[in-house]
């Protein structure tokens, strides 16, 4: 969602799906502030990327980008999580509804949201949820 590879603008036009965008991407974008107007992203995607400190900020970037009924999908290293269900708490407060949740894996839990509207907390109400453990890597 946030950094384009080369390879990605053309991707669209293959299937026939159109360009992704009408500018190139800045390589300096981040996660918390993406050149996208407000609603106007289908699905929001975080893989293995939800390692900074300002986790809230990425979140509430997707909400800002995503759509009403927007679909946030979020797939992270299992061990992160000291508490599942006051991540998802956290998260509801963002804006976000629960669809789906599998954690089932040994290494990875999936996420599924719904964008419901924007945050019902304050910028300076604390979520602990939204802080995740370093990931640990087990050499083999």
């Amino acid at each position: 969602m946030f950094e384009e590879p080369e390879w990605a603008e053309a991707a669209p036009a293959a299937l026939g799906l159109g360009p992704v965008t009408s500018q190139p991407w800045s390589a300096a974008a981040s996660q918390s502030k993406v050149p996208l107007e407000d609603e106007s992203v289908d699905v929001a995607v975080f893989c293995l990327s939800l390692m900074g400190t300002n986790i809230r900020d990425f979140l509430e970037e997707a909400n800002r980008v995503l759509k009403p009924g927007g679909l946030l999908k979020v797939a992270e290293v299992s061990s992160r999580f000291e508490d599942v269900r006051v991540f998802l708490g956290a998260v509801s407060k963002l804006g976000f509804k629960v669809i789906s949740k599998d954690l089932t894996n040994s290494h990875f839990f999936l996420f599924d949201f719904q964008k419901t509207g924007p945050p019902r907390v304050g910028p300076n109400t604390q979520l602990s949820g939204l802080k995740l453990q370093p990931c640990l890597y087990k050499r083999r």
